[in-house]
């Protein structure tokens, strides 16, 4: 049992040693670590040790194994800004919003949504039940109607993806009777006019802006051309609220946190060092 112990604390001490050299650029991003001999003498342990130490840097996602190349310090790429406090909302998710005025472009990929129903396809506007935090958010009852639209973009110069979805309350753009089976929905405002419709009925608008991180959720590492270990995922949520403070409608944005950083503009004259590539 002493035996044990001392090889399951060799192959810790191992993966704090080779983590202190990777947090302190002793190994550069993308660099190729030694090889497994080498570090099994230079640690003058054993091979099968090394593989531990090495495969808990794996799982915390400070390396990558490409198999028959070897092991290697995880890239980092560039990360651009996603600039908040914009003087300009617009509705991302409308039909007549053109993402290549700030450098995006549309990609074909199935969301949670879609692969549940294949009626779904992005940018459309499907009336569906609201559940969970997302009712939250709206301040709203789980079971109350919305709209919901999604899109991913890929940005034209870095290819790196991002996936958008709105959520807006249907009963605003919408007149809704019945229940159930038996609900009947007649849209009365076409998506491509619902900001400037809840502006009209409820405005001054007012906006609110969060960011929080969470980890990557179904296939969503796969849709964004995310790594599958160790990568966060970055969440900007940005909620209409009417001139009285009620929730109406909210866009959220989850992008790969290696890829993107957000920043607060303070005011609509500049941007931080000119790397946003996209305003909300």
């Amino acid at each position: 049992m002493a035996d044990e112990d001392k090889g399951a604390a060799r192959w810790r001490i191992i993966a704090d040693l080779l983590r202190s050299d990777v947090l302190q650029d002793h190994y550069q991003p993308g660099q190729a670590l030694p090889g497994e001999a080498f570090l099994a003498a230079e640690y003058a342990t054993s091979r099968p040790t090394i593989r531990k130490a090495i495969a808990q840097l794996v799982g915390e996602g400070l390396l990558t194994v490409a198999h028959g190349r070897g092991t290697f310090v995880r890239p980092a790429p560039d990360r651009r800004t996603i600039l908040t406090g914009w003087a300009e909302h617009d509705d991302l998710l409308s039909p007549a919003y053109d993402p290549t005025r700030q450098g995006w472009e549309h990609v074909t990929v199935p969301s949670e949504a879609e692969r549940a129903d294949n009626g779904v396809v992005p940018n459309s506007a499907l009336f569906m039940t609201v559940e969970g935090g997302k009712a939250d958010v709206l301040a709203v009852r789980r079971g109350r109607m919305v709209v919901y639209r999604y899109a991913y973009w890929q940005h034209a110069k870095t290819r790196a993806r991002i996936h958008l979805c709105s959520y807006l309350l249907a009963d605003q753009v919408a007149t809704i009777t019945g229940e159930g089976a038996d609900r009947d929905i007649e849209p009365h405002v076409e998506p491509e006019d619902y900001y400037a419709h809840l502006e009209r009925e409820h405005g001054p608008l007012r906006w609110s802006t969060s960011v929080h991180a969470q980890m990557p959720y179904g296939e969503t590492w796969e849709d964004l051309g995310m790594e599958p270990i160790g990568t966060p995922l970055l969440v900007v949520r940005r909620v209409m609220l009417s001139s009285n403070g009620r929730p109406l409608e909210f866009t959220e944005i989850e992008a790969p946190a290696d890829r993107f950083e957000v920043a607060s503009a303070a005011d609509d004259r500049g941007e931080p060092g000119g790397t946003a590539v996209l305003r909300v």
